[in-house]
């Protein structure tokens, strides 16, 4: 007897339910354990009321990661100048503009990166250190004057950033255009959620020669 090819179709609903639920709730929210797609593909409609929850955590500042000064109001000195990079060319152009337009005039530089929600439960370190080990980098980059202290944030990058500006009482944010994930139909633009969004002004850095 002819085996009922059509019994296949029966789970795919399941399936696609639970799995689109992790990638709209969960991956655009700073969820992005790939785990999360299995759980959901077994799960299927039942992830979502687990997904809606974990949707709505806040974005988390993680401890230890490099406050190279102290967080006074710079005020007096200058404004303060969120600086958002993830290691893309983007954001690599960013930091470039942020000094060449900022430096002169910035009290402070405030490089931040973020990371998944899971990196804020321990369970990844090592995106942690390269988040770190990024920072490190860039702060050493930049010229002498400013106070430069540096964040990893946890959570969704336009609202980690976001949350983060309003808390350090940013003046001016600065991030590159596209950054490193997965296509803009899928995570969102967290450029253009910064643009629409913030309560300061918004600096989108242009992306490097030879790139569109």
């Amino acid at each position: 007897m002819d085996f009922p090819y059509w019994t296949l179709l029966v789970p795919l609903p399941w399936v696609v339910i639970g799995v689109g639920a992790v990638v709209v709730l969960l991956y655009r929210h700073g969820h992005r354990d790939r785990s999360w797609l299995l759980i959901g593909a077994v799960l299927g409609p039942l992830i979502v009321p687990i997904a809606v929850e974990r949707a709505k955590e806040r974005s988390r500042r993680l401890k230890g990661a490099g406050a190279h000064a102290s967080t006074e109001r710079t005020a007096d000195r200058g404004p303060c100048v969120l600086i958002g990079v993830d290691g893309s060319p983007e954001s690599e152009e960013a930091v470039r503009a942020a000094t060449r337009l900022a430096a002169p005039t910035a009290g402070r530089f405030l490089l931040a990166s973020v990371v998944s929600k899971e990196a804020a439960d321990g369970g990844h370190d090592e995106e942690c250190a390269r988040a770190e080990d990024l920072l490190s980098r860039h702060r050493r980059s930049l010229p002498e004057g400013p106070v430069v202290q540096t964040q990893v944030v946890a959570g969704q990058p336009a609202a980690a950033l976001l949350e983060l500006a309003e808390a350090e009482d940013v003046d001016l944010i600065v991030v590159g255009r596209r950054g490193r994930g997965l296509s803009r139909a899928v995570l969102g633009s967290a450029a253009t959620a910064l643009s629409t969004r913030s309560r300061c002004p918004v600096l989108l850095a242009a992306p490097p020669a030879g790139r569109t």
